[in-house]
């Protein structure tokens, strides 16, 4: 089911065009958005909710946004409340300054569901099967104007706040890089790259490692003022693991066997 999701976002968002205006009110009158990142994710939130809607729609699927906004995931796609194939989509944002800089995500806790099933979450972390993150990458126009008012008639004078919008949809797991998304947050971070194609392509060193062992690396790595530290980056991971597995749990029952294997090849491949 992954690839019809990914191949139907792409085809369906190909038609879109992300210029907004900026909030339309009861009086004809545009108020600009300015550059705020805030503002303007949930304007690409908004984009793209249309389309997960008519994803949905077209497999059975129905889509829900959580009651919280302070809960994972952005929005569920399930076939009933009581199912257990649920499908997390979270959206995430960043901009560049140009072509040559980094791109990174933060994507989300690991101190949370991942470690308990049902803190900080929409329904419970096993109930999920698929794991989505929708990044926008834009760069912003310093030019936009902030919180001006223009009558309908005149928004062809509104310079848009945005410009070179790309996006990608991915498995979580596999943009999923091996540090917290900043030094005094429990995030997982994504890898960092100037090539916008290895998101698009999920070139993150847990693409080869496989779910599994995201969800070991992640719900074992030490919290952020945690005094006992098994590792802090992959190659300590590498390390631990094959000498750990047999005390390692995950929510779900898993194949530690498959694991270490993965981890063989892995290291095999990048002497």
């Amino acid at each position: 089911m992954a690839d019809i999701i990914i191949d139907s976002f792409y085809s369906k968002m190909a038609d879109v065009k992300f210029d907004a205006y900026g909030i339309l009110d009861s009086n004809n009158k545009i108020h600009t958005l300015g550059t705020d990142s805030k503002i303007i994710g949930r304007i690409f939130e908004m984009f793209a909710q249309p389309i997960l809607e008519q994803i949905a729609a077209e497999n059975g699927y129905i889509l829900r946004t959580p009651d919280s906004q302070t809960v994972y995931p952005d929005f569920v796609m399930m076939k009933s409340t009581d199912s257990k194939e649920k499908i997390a989509i979270d959206i995430k944002t960043t901009y560049i300054d140009s072509d040559q800089s980094t791109i990174k995500f933060t994507l989300g806790s690991f101190g949370s569901y991942m470690r308990n099933n049902t803190k900080n979450i929409e329904y419970k972390y096993t109930d999920y099967i698929k794991h989505y993150v929708i990044g926008f990458v834009y760069k912003r126009n310093d030019c936009a104007q902030e919180s001006r008012v223009y009558d309908y008639s005149k928004r062809s004078e509104i310079v848009f706040p945005y410009y070179d919008v790309q996006y990608f949809m991915q498995e979580k797991y596999k943009i999923a890089g091996d540090k917290p998304g900043s030094g005094n947050t429990e995030n997982i971070g994504s890898f960092s790259s100037r090539s916008f194609s290895d998101f698009k392509e999920g070139n993150g060193p847990f693409d080869e490692l496989g779910q599994d062992a995201f969800d070991i690396y992640w719900k074992y790595y030490p919290k952020y003022r945690a005094i006992e530290q098994a590792y802090t980056s992959l190659a300590g991971f590498l390390v631990w693991l094959p000498q750990n597995i047999g005390n390692v749990e995950l929510l779900h029952d898993f194949d530690k066997n498959a694991v270490l294997q993965k981890i063989q090849n892995y290291i095999q491949s990048h002497k």
